[in-house]
């Protein structure tokens, strides 16, 4: 099926991204561990992790081949930590509209400390998810995730 509709199919995890398109797969090795690795220092998410964080994240999306791809603007995913955030900022909805995503991201940076402890310490991974996903829908111009 290969039309102007195509959605992407991606997967965020901790040693690698995956995102499928039509007939293309494309497989980063640097997946949200380096990003963490790299922004967050003793553990804690705070406003400069999070600048960390995007700008490592532009980096990923801009120097791979993910920029070249002809998204519709609608991206799917199974991921659990798509579950979690939506269960955390979107009241569990299964449709996320950018316009949603941008205003949960807001109220996320303004308040930190609160929903850095609505989660186990083991479970930070999902706010580092929740910043890669806001990114790419920024530069692949993704309109709406849906959760499968």
């Amino acid at each position: 099926m290969n039309h102007p509709d195509s959605v992407l199919k991606f997967s965020l995890g901790f040693n690698g991204l995956s995102f499928d398109l039509d007939n293309q797969h494309i497989q980063l090795e640097q997946g949200l561990g380096f990003v963490e690795t790299n922004s967050i220092r003793h553990g804690v998410i705070d406003e400069l992790a999070i600048e960390k964080m995007i700008y490592f994240i532009e980096e990923i999306i801009e120097s791979q081949p993910l920029r070249n791809l002809k998204i519709s603007g609608i991206a799917i995913t199974s991921d659990v930590a798509m579950t979690q955030l939506s269960e955390l900022f979107f009241s569990a909805k299964k449709q996320i509209s950018r316009i949603e995503l941008e205003h949960g991201f807001n109220d996320f940076i303004e308040r930190l400390s609160y929903y850095t402890n609505q989660v186990a310490p083991n479970q930070l991974h999902i706010f580092t998810y929740f910043v890669f996903v806001r990114e790419m829908m920024h530069h692949l111009r993704i309109e709406e995730i849906q959760i499968i």
